[in-house]
C-alpha cells in the first residue's frame, strides 16, 4: 500500500529515461507508440526518452525516422534519443548531427547490439561530436560500469547516462563511475537485489540517479518498485522520478 500512495503522489511528474518504441519479435515484446502511451498513463509517466527497437537491432536510420515521427506526434510525451552505430563512422556522425539539430537531447549507443566496444577508436569519434555538441549520451552498460568509466575519464566534458547501472555488477559500476562527476545511472533491469539503489543513493547521491524502464522489455513497475520500495527518503525519491532527468530536456 505505500508504495501505491507514493506512486500516486508522483503521479503526472515522472520522467523515464529509458524508453523503446518499437516491437521485437524475438521476444513477443509490443512496442508500438500507443502501447508505449497506454502504460505511461498506466503509472503517471509524464514523459519518457525514448529511442527505436529498430536502431538498435535493425538499421538505425530507419529507426531514427520513427523517433521523430513518434516526438513529432507527441511532443510534449516523447523526447528524441537518436540511435548510431560508429562502424558507419561518417556516415553515423552526420546522423548524429541532423538529429541534434531537430531537437533530439541525447545519444543511445548498444555496445552488445552494435558489437563494437564503445572504447574502440570508432566509437570515440562519435562521442567526440557528442561532447561538442553538448548531448549526453545513454549507454547500455553491463558490464560493471568498466566501459563507462573509461569514457568518463577520457571524456571529463561529457555527460554520460550508464543504462543498467552497470547490469549484474551493480555495486562495482557504482563503485567505478563514483569520482566522475559527469556519469549518471539509470536503475533499469531484471536485477532488483535489495539495497541497490540505497546504495546508489549513499554512494553516488540521488541527483546522479535516474529512473528508466527498459520498455517495452521490463514493465515499468519493476523500476518503480526499486525506487518507491527503497528505504529513502521522499525528497530523494523526487529527485529520481521527477527532476533528474530535466536536466536533460
Amino acid at each position: 500500500m505505500r508504495v501505491l500512495k507514493l506512486l500516486e503522489e508522483f503521479r503526472g511528474r515522472i520522467i523515464d529515461a529509458h524508453c523503446h518504441i518499437g516491437s521485437d519479435q524475438r521476444f513477443l515484446l509490443k512496442g508500438d507508440v500507443e502501447t508505449i502511451l497506454e502504460a505511461m498513463n498506466r503509472y503517471g509517466i509524464a514523459k519518457a526518452f525514448i529511442s527505436a527497437v529498430q536502431s538498435i537491432v535493425q538499421d538505425f536510420k530507419e529507426g531514427n525516422k520513427r523517433v521523430l515521427e513518434a516526438v513529432r506526434k507527441y511532443p510534449n510525451r516523447f523526447i528524441g534519443l537518436v540511435a548510431v552505430n560508429p562502424y558507419y563512422e561518417d556516415e553515423a556522425i552526420n546522423e548524429l548531427k541532423k538529429y541534434v539539430t531537430l531537437g533530439f537531447k541525447g545519444i543511445k549507443l548498444h555496445p552488445f547490439y552494435f558489437s563494437i566496444p564503445m572504447t574502440c577508436e570508432l566509437t570515440y569519434k562519435v562521442l567526440s561530436v557528442a561532447e561538442q555538441l553538448k548531448v549526453p549520451v545513454m549507454i547500455h552498460s553491463y558490464d560493471g560500469g568498466v566501459e563507462v568509466s573509461k569514457i568518463a575519464h577520457d571524456f571529463p566534458n561529457l555527460t554520460i547516462v550508464m543504462y543498467h547501472m552497470g547490469g549484474v555488477k551493480w555495486k562495482e559500476g557504482v563503485d567505478r563511475v563514483k569520482k566522475f562527476d559527469n556519469v549518471y545511472v539509470e536503475v533499469s533491469s531484471s536485477i532488483a537485489d535489495v539495497g541497490m539503489i540505497e546504495y546508489a543513493v549513499k554512494t553516488l547521491g540521488s541527483e546522479r540517479v535516474l529512473f528508466g524502464s527498459d520498455m517495452p522489455y521490463i514493465d515499468p513497475s519493476v523500476s518503480l518498485g526499486k525506487i518507491l520500495g527503497s528505504k529513502i527518503s521522499k525528497y530523494d525519491m523526487e529527485v529520481i522520478l521527477c527532476e533528474n532527468a530535466k536536466k536533460f530536456m
